[in-house]
């Protein structure tokens, strides 16, 4: 949630202090931030029942290689298929990454229980 508000804070900053291109861009840069953590954590906690350490570590794993495969694929579309600006669009995809960072040991006593 956070990323997307980075990402719509980003856009409409850019909107004002320069032009709609920037805000797309920024726009874009959040979007991609958002499309591979989702798609990370889709795959890292969808277990199918499963909780074993090694099958979580495994898709662990595995959703890091596929995120990181699947963003270099994104802002490769984007930066060769679109008329982009390129600081929008990385700034604003490095502040919503720094705010998963961030943010993320602060969810993980909600998520994670232990006795």
């Amino acid at each position: 949630m956070i990323q997307l508000v980075i990402t719509c804070v980003a856009a409409i900053f850019c909107l004002f202090l320069a032009d709609l291109k920037a805000a797309c861009s920024a726009s874009l840069g959040g979007g991609i931030s958002l499309i591979v953590t989702g798609y990370f954590a889709v795959q890292v906690f969808s277990t199918g029942g499963d909780f074993s350490a090694a099958r979580i570590a495994t898709r662990f794993y595995v959703g890091e290689v596929i995120k990181i495969a699947l963003t270099a694929v994104l802002f490769g579309i984007t930066i060769i298929w679109l008329d982009v600006a390129f600081l929008p669009l990385f700034l604003t995809y490095a502040a919503t990454l720094l705010a998963y960072w961030l943010v993320l040991p602060f969810t993980l006593d909600t998520l994670v229980k232990t006795s």
